[in-house]
């Protein structure tokens, strides 16, 4: 079980073993002192994809020079790369009532839209809205599941339902088309597979009273299927763990009509190195319908949408200290950018080339307004760097939790290229044991290694100890050396 914990000797344990430990939170931490938690800062790329093609534009609705309105366009984005082919794979919301729209690309910059859609004439995959795919690690590529989705594609009563495809681009229904949930799916509906609970989950919307306009306020609900993973004898086999999951804003801001100012409008979930990432998309509701707004450079203050990342270990109850601290994982560009007004979230970040790619809609004039514009970006972070430890002119400590010792090397993640980092290896009572200290000073890597040799330490109780001065600690595990002979 990744991340167990255990009793040692009154002490509360960690299982560590060979799961990469994120500092996300304080899980495996027994003390810490001098450091501070920080988000880690993305570098945005730029515009990667821009609607092109009739489906992506609104059919009538023009900005003031006659141009169309990319209205919807990678309002909700799923991508994947196909570690079998090389190749990436995007899909993504065109105009709402268009469908599904698909894109490839061999280096994740530079997109196609293959002209795979009914007739030869445009890209759209699968009608619905509200889309996201997913690739099912659990089956062989080829396979007729091997890629599955969820979408409002069922019918008028705004509820999830579910289809598959062996290519990610035909696509056959599970149910026959009909729902497999309640209300509602007007959001990045989502359909994937936990490998930590090893079951499917679906994520999707809750109504709180109010299906639309001024009475409405967004949450979202996930389920698990309870019928051994069987989908397609038993698609209707979901179950609701935890429901109507708010951002539940501290201050309580409440808009012009009584509700909630902040609103959950969805969220996608992300899974890795044992942790679940809750991918927010946070919207500052102020307006209750379309309004004739084509001001692209002003920075709006109002009716605007924000993503953050929300940690979780049990894969329901999210931490959102970040929407509280109103600290974005990709921020908003400044005026007169494409995503000045809004950023809304994929289903999953793509990890590639040691760093984290994330796709994302960026949106150049507010949520309700006509004139209201998106292409999708590319934003990276550095591997593992979500969120730190940091410490800076004074020495921080981080001691973590006692764990059976099963790796043969210690590997860091840590930025120190202004400063200093001491690796220590303690026994289980906190002491410090000879031979097993390493420091390095001006160092900014993702595997830091000390030349320790841990043989005799296998199998025994001990802790890690970090000492930083000017510096970020993201992460650390510990590895098999291959022996030769």
């Amino acid at each position: 079980m990744v991340g167990a914990l255990i009793t040692v000797c009154g002490a509360q344990a960690a299982t560590v073993g060979l799961q990469k430990q994120l500092l996300v939170d304080d899980y495996v931490i027994e003390s810490k002192e001098n450091v501070t938690r920080e988000l880690g800062k993305v570098k945005k790329v730029g515009i990667v994809l821009k609607p092109s093609l009739d489906t992506d534009f609104h059919p009538s609705w023009k900005k003031p020079d006659r141009t169309p309105v990319g209205l919807d366009f990678g309002y909700y984005t799923s991508v994947f790369r196909n570690e079998k082919t090389g190749k990436f794979q995007m899909w993504y919301m065109a105009y709402r009532f268009s469908g599904v729209g698909y894109a490839e690309s061999k280096d994740g910059i530079h997109w196609t839209k293959p002209l795979v859609g009914k007739g030869g004439k445009n890209n759209i995959v699968h009608l619905s809205q509200g889309f996201s795919c997913t690739v099912d690690p659990t089956l062989r590529w080829g396979h007729a599941e091997k890629y599955k989705g969820a979408a409002d594609f069922a019918d008028r009563g705004c509820r999830v339902a579910i289809c598959y495809s062996s290519d990610g681009i035909h696509w056959s229904n599970y149910n026959g088309g009909k729902p497999v949930s309640h209300r509602a799916a007007d959001t990045h509906n989502q359909l994937l597979w936990d490998p930590i609970s090893k079951s499917y989950r679906l994520l999707t919307r809750t109504d709180l009273g109010g299906v639309a306009g001024v009475s409405e306020s967004r949450s979202t609900r996930i389920m698990t299927h309870t019928a051994g993973g069987d989908l397609k004898k038993h698609p209707t086999a979901w179950k609701t763990v935890i429901d109507k999951i708010c951002v539940d804003d501290p201050r309580k801001e409440k808009n012009r009509w009584g509700k909630p100012r902040l609103q959950l409008n969805g969220m996608t979930m992300w899974i890795y190195e044992g942790v679940y990432f809750g991918l927010m998309d946070v919207y500052t509701m102020d307006q209750s319908e379309s309004f004739d707004g084509f001001d692209y450079k002003t920075r709006h203050d109002e009716d605007y949408m924000d993503f953050y990342i929300g940690v979780s270990r049990d894969g329901m109850n999210f931490d959102k200290s970040w929407i509280y601290a109103r600290k974005a994982l990709v921020p908003r560009g400044p005026a007169g950018s494409f995503d000045k007004d809004g950023v809304k979230p994929p289903a999953q970040i793509i990890t590639w080339k040691d760093e984290h790619w994330i796709y994302y809609g960026g949106m150049d004039e507010r949520h309700y307004s006509k004139g209201r514009h998106l292409n999708i970006g590319l934003a990276k972070l550095r591997l593992d760097g979500f969120v730190c430890l940091s410490a800076g002119e004074k020495n921080g400590t981080i001691v973590t939790k006692p764990f059976k010792l099963e790796g043969d090397r210690p590997e860091v993640n840590v930025d120190a290229k202004d400063g200093w980092v001491r690796v220590e290896l303690l026994d289980e009572s906190g002491e410090a044991i000879t031979g097993f200290s390493s420091t390095s000073k001006g160092v900014d890597e993702l595997r830091l290694t000390p030349k320790w040799d841990m043989s005799k330490l296998k199998g025994k109780t001990v802790k890690l100890k970090f000492t930083l001065r000017s510096a970020k600690l993201y992460a650390f595990d510990f590895e098999l050396v291959e022996k030769r002979t």
